[in-house]
């Protein structure tokens, strides 16, 4: 995400106006084809505006999704419960309020930008929940967290190409049977 000119709020509402043009775009064109041009005549922005504010237009949906984050990271804050089961029901609670601009992104294949993103955020935010009483090396939370990013990931997807979308609840179910199915020591035979 830019921090450029962040807290300014005329900046603030150019950024606004150009997240709103390039998803409305993402509408009708393939995200590839989207100009910089595009998203700053359909904001009625220049393109200096843009480049005070961005670098890439990857950046307008790095913003966004890192508002979706900080929303997710603050319901987490004050949880209790943070066992797995918990987590994923935030988390697609999160999710689903999101639902319209993450199945747009989804659509354009563009979900993987996100994932960068949260193996940068993540690290900080278990560390301010659990990092004084995990008893686990560093380098073992760091493969949990790396693990548990990639999964969410991926149930997301999966959850966004689902029709209907499942409950938030029924998704911690099908976490918690995934902890069970993970830790089930031999299958039954058949």
């Amino acid at each position: 995400m830019s921090d450029k000119n962040k807290g300014n709020p005329k900046s603030n509402q150019s950024k606004l106006w150009m997240e709103e043009a390039l998803l409305k775009l993402m509408h009708t064109e393939e995200y590839q084809e989207i100009t910089i041009q595009e998203i700053t005549a359909h904001a009625g922005l220049s393109r200096r505006t843009f480049y005070r504010n961005y670098s890439s237009k990857d950046e307008i949906l790095e913003g966004r999704f890192y508002k979706i984050w900080m929303e997710y990271r603050s319901l987490l804050v004050q949880q209790t419960d943070l066992s797995l089961p918990n987590i994923a029901k935030i988390f697609f609670t999160q999710m689903q309020n999101h639902k319209d601009f993450l199945l747009l992104v989804n659509r354009h294949q563009l979900l993987p930008l996100f994932l960068a993103k949260v193996d940068e955020l993540l690290p900080p935010a278990f560390n301010e929940l659990k990092g004084e009483t995990a008893p686990f090396s560093r380098e073992s939370i760091s493969y949990a967290l790396a693990f548990s990013a990639g999964g969410f990931m991926r149930i997301l997807i999966r959850w966004l190409n689902d029709s209907p979308q499942k409950s938030p609840e029924k998704m911690a179910a099908i976490v918690e049977d995934f902890i069970f199915i993970c830790s089930y020591p031999n299958p039954p035979e058949k």
